[in-house]
């Protein structure tokens, strides 16, 4: 049987190296402008993930508003949102249920800075309700698959070129796959992107190391 190579994400991102612990043990540490990559199990999920050879279907931001955590992404249904990080952990779309899959924070390992970051959250919100790009996940798919198709500029996001579009506001550019596109793979391979926690979505396997906990508000 052939030895399965991994990417670049889930060296990094394997489960002998990150701390799994609970949201509300972890939300003190996050700051403005950490990462929350997403491995999904829905269709789509398992779409993206199959298709860019990548344990992460999905990418987003943080930012710290007085007590809460909210998470700026792009999401099929919604397009450019700002929604509490809490909801992936406990309440995944209003279900009652939290995301169906694994969820993991990461940093960028570079200054940000207070200008920085207002930089940041001004293109995030210049950008707030723009639409899920599609058609470019149908490119996307079509140039893996049978060589058809490039990125072109059209004012939608899938969730990973909305990241890389807010962190090229301060001069932080992540690279491309060979195909042009950019995927949360490449990311969170980035060595620049430093894996820190991942968040238990149950009581199971949550580190005997505890910060404090917090009530979970956002």
């Amino acid at each position: 049987m052939p030895i399965q190579t991994l990417a670049p994400a889930e060296q990094k991102f394997a489960s002998d190296r990150v701390t799994r612990d609970s949201y509300s043990n972890l939300r003190r540490q996050i700051r403005t402008g950490d990462l929350l990559f997403a491995a999904g199990n829905y269709p789509v999920s398992r779409m993206i993930e199959h298709f860019s050879n990548s344990m992460f279907s999905h990418v987003g931001f943080l930012f710290r508003w007085n007590d809460r955590v909210l998470l700026l992404e792009s999401v099929e249904d919604d397009g450019v949102r700002a929604v509490p990080l809490s909801q992936y952990v406990s309440d995944y779309e209003n279900s009652g249920e939290p995301y169906d899959g694994r969820l993991f924070l990461a940093r960028y390992n570079g200054d940000i800075d207070a200008q920085k970051v207002t930089a940041m959250l001004g293109e995030a919100a210049d950008l707030l309700n723009r639409k899920y790009n599609k058609e470019e996940v149908g490119m996307i798919l079509a140039r893996l698959t049978i060589g058809f198709g490039h990125p072109v500029e059209n004012n939608t996001y899938i969730c990973s070129e909305f990241v890389d579009e807010c962190f090229r506001k301060i001069d932080i550019v992540f690279p491309r796959a060979e195909s042009g596109f950019i995927f949360p793979e490449q990311i969170a391979a980035d060595p620049r992107v430093q894996p820190m926690y991942e968040i238990a979505l149950s009581t199971q396997d949550v580190a005997s190391t505890h910060l404090g906990g917090m009530n979970m508000i956002g």
